[in-house]
């Protein structure tokens, strides 16, 4: 069975202080490997607002940090995160790549808020992915209508030498019944974005 994870109407009296957030920095808080395996990941977002990214050390949302925050257009204080992994097609402040550590499954919890007449509604994302040494992948994060999903793509090269996505999985905001409820309390926190 799943469980939705539902959207939380915010009164139109938050757009203010969260306007005012918004116009803040896109930042990496995350702090990547110093040895050990590693892969090359690229995050994501089509949103205009921010996008907010938070890990956590398993499927029970626990020790949970906000690794970055991410948004698809002009920002103060953000700066250009590329390691060089191919289709690169989006705005600096849209995308980050960074090291991830390989062969141990990682934990995210993309959320971003859209506004639909006088209400804010957020939409969250949760995935575990295992990354292998040494390869490419990219996490794009879409919120479109109030509803958002996650697509998860290798990218790899082809038989003819040119480097192409290809789909791994794809989330949407069902929170998977292998994934704790403490996910969905993680989700509704009150955030200021």
């Amino acid at each position: 069975m799943e469980k939705k994870i539902f959207k939380t109407p915010t009164p139109n009296i938050v757009l203010f202080p969260l306007a005012l957030t918004i116009v803040g920095c896109t930042s990496v808080s995350y702090e990547e490997p110093k040895s050990g395996p590693v892969a090359r990941v690229r995050f994501v977002t089509n949103r205009d607002g921010i996008t907010v990214i938070r890990s956590y050390k398993s499927k029970k949302c626990d020790g949970g940090h906000e690794m970055m925050r991410i948004s698809n257009g002009f920002d103060f204080n953000s700066s250009l995160r590329r390691l060089g992994i191919p289709l690169w097609d989006y705005h600096h402040n849209a995308a980050k790549e960074l090291f991830i550590r390989a062969n141990i499954p990682q934990v995210y919890m993309f959320q971003s808020a859209a506004q639909s007449g006088s209400y804010i509604y957020k939409c969250g994302v949760f995935v575990q992915q295992k990354f292998e040494e040494g390869k490419d992948y990219e996490l794009s994060y879409k919120l479109d209508n109030n509803n958002c999903n996650l697509e998860v793509y290798e990218i790899k090269t082809n038989a003819s030498g040119n480097p192409e996505k290809v789909l791994l999985q794809k989330r949407d905001k069902q929170l998977l019944p292998d994934f704790s409820e403490s996910c969905l309390v993680k989700f509704k926190q009150p955030r200021w974005f």
